[in-house]
């Protein structure tokens, strides 16, 4: 996801606009170089009602949200931190005691080394302050899902790293227990099913209806016909079926639905 070739210029977004203020915020702290407009445009085309901030260290976020430009600012939903400000994310969760209720976590890796690094050294903060270990390499369709995912409240680690971890076990001051309590997070593979299940289960009554109609093949009309409401009635209600479920159209939606059947 990331673009090595890109410029390191970092670049603190620390003007919030106005219609920003309407939205939640997914913040990444970091370079330009790991998280490019091209991260932040994504997240807020995959996201509805999401918008997407980056600062170059956590000093200056925690100064440009500890002081708001507007009472009624937008907090960060997501926090989404470069692996490289790890040690700086720890000192300032250790000073502010975990008081940051309802914003999820995340440490960025850019590949399977560093992310055994990361949960080598910080395996036990990790736990207390459920944070989660995001994967850079990955392809865009799992890196949004495994977003979606911790986004949702779940707490990823990288199978990789839970395995290296299992021979270096005794070295890294890791505890069995940790790794035993995360040895059978969802892999990448997955990401798909689980955010389908969650995405699934936030459906209204009607929702359910309507994708289990679409899953059957029937078109908009005739779903329309069938309900007794609006073609237009229809494709709202598609568009927030789509939504919840983390797709893109009404084929992924249809994927969805059956592989939560039985």
């Amino acid at each position: 996801m990331y673009e090595p070739n890109g410029t390191d210029q970092d670049v603190a977004q620390v003007v919030v606009q106005s219609n920003m203020c309407q939205k939640d915020l997914f913040t990444f702290i970091g370079s330009q170089r790991l998280f490019s407009e091209v991260v932040l445009r994504t997240i807020e085309t995959e996201f509805e009602e999401v918008r997407a901030s980056r600062f170059p260290d956590i000093e200056t976020w925690d100064l440009v949200f500890a002081h708001p430009v507007q009472p009624k600012q937008q907090m960060t939903r997501l926090l989404i931190v470069d692996e490289r400000h790890a040690e700086k994310l720890m000192a300032f969760l250790d000073r502010q005691g975990r008081q940051t209720p309802g914003i999820r976590l995340a440490i960025a890796v850019r590949n399977d080394v560093s992310a055994t690094d990361v949960v080598g050294r910080w395996g036990e903060r990790l736990s207390k302050y459920a944070i989660s270990v995001l994967p850079m390499n990955l392809n865009l369709t799992a890196w949004v899902q495994l977003i979606r995912l911790i986004d949702c409240g779940a707490h990823y680690l990288p199978v990789c790293a839970l395995r290296a971890m299992h021979s270096i076990n005794g070295e890294s001051g890791v505890s069995q227990h940790y790794i035993e309590e995360h040895q059978n997070d969802v892999s990448p593979d997955g990401l798909r099913d689980v955010v389908c299940a969650r995405g699934v289960a936030k459906l209204t009554p009607r929702e359910r209806e309507v994708l289990k109609l679409v899953a059957s093949g029937h078109p908009n009309k005739m779903i329309a016909n069938e309900l007794s409401v609006s073609a237009h009635t229809i494709k709202l209600h598609l568009h927030r079926i789509m939504g919840k479920l983390g797709v893109t159209n009404r084929t992924e939606a249809a994927i969805c639905f059956h592989s939560q059947k039985g």
